[in-house]
């Protein structure tokens, strides 16, 4: 007994993966092609077979990992709070410091402005450990442990942080966060392409905390200056990562489910 399953819109794009107990035909007709599966032996699932666009997540398996991290660390340190006074003007790292101490700023914790610095960290970790060489992705796993630091408190501030009751959570998310970069560098966990699409996936959506915590705040840091805020371009870039992040994710969770969807029989044949 032979089943006989159909893939319709068939496209050259798409790579078969051809199995012993399976017998792949392409068929065109009417300008349209088709797939047609027979498996030549009983129980053997023809949903299965991997059926995906390698153009789908390729981009983001390539490029992705590098733009996005590239956009959220100058994003960082770039204008989110816009004033005409240059001296005035606040970026994500400056705002982490500066709304611990503006009044009607408390809605929003001011620690979390240091988020995307810690996401950085962790996305060049990644690409640190492409590097071949281990002397040089040594370097690099601690140029992220650097990066991953910056979101400690200042000093003489630093020596009693684990002790102080606003200062505890930057403290030990810091040093979680050095510590994971530094072990992913070395690990040259990224050299695994679905580690890097996963991670450009997901890591930078936490992001969108510290773009919408801006919002939360900014009425604050208006009534202190007496005058507006914009949007700086640090926030733009920042949200962009972001969107960038989400766009990505949708892709993959799509190529995932066409992956596994099923497909439709249309007879069997002895």
């Amino acid at each position: 007994m032979r089943r006989y399953l159909e893939i319709p819109n068939f496209s050259s794009p798409y790579r078969i993966r051809q199995r012993s107990c399976c017998r792949v035909l392409i068929l065109t007709s009417g300008g349209k092609s088709f797939l047609l599966v027979a498996a030549k032996s009983h129980g053997v699932k023809l949903g299965q077979l991997n059926t995906t666009s390698p153009n789908t997540t390729r981009y983001i398996e390539r490029f992705g990992l590098p733009v996005v991290t590239l956009l959220l660390l100058v994003g960082h340190f770039a204008p989110w709070a816009a004033h005409k006074t240059a001296a005035l003007t606040l970026s994500a790292h400056e705002l982490a410091i500066f709304t611990h101490f503006t009044p009607g700023a408390g809605i929003f914790l001011n620690q979390w402005f240091y988020l995307p610095i810690w996401v950085v960290a962790l996305l060049c970790a990644l690409l640190a450990g492409m590097i071949g060489w281990w002397l040089n992705r040594f370097i690099a796993a601690l140029l992220c442990v650097g990066l991953a630091s910056l979101g400690l408190p200042g000093y003489p501030d630093m020596l009693t942080a684990w002790k102080t009751p606003g200062l505890q959570l930057q403290f030990f998310v810091s040093i979680v966060v050095m510590a994971a970069a530094f072990v992913i560098a070395l690990a040259r966990i990224g050299r695994r392409p679905d580690v890097r699409t996963w991670a450009v996936a997901t890591l930078p959506l936490i992001d969108a905390v510290p773009l919408t915590g801006y919002l939360m705040v900014k009425p604050a840091i208006e009534t202190l200056y007496h005058d507006t805020l914009g949007l700086g371009w640090g926030w733009w870039l920042t949200l962009l990562g972001t969107v960038l992040s989400l766009g990505s994710l949708v892709l993959v969770l799509a190529s995932h489910r066409a992956r596994s969807a099923p497909v439709n029989s249309i007879g069997k044949a002895t």
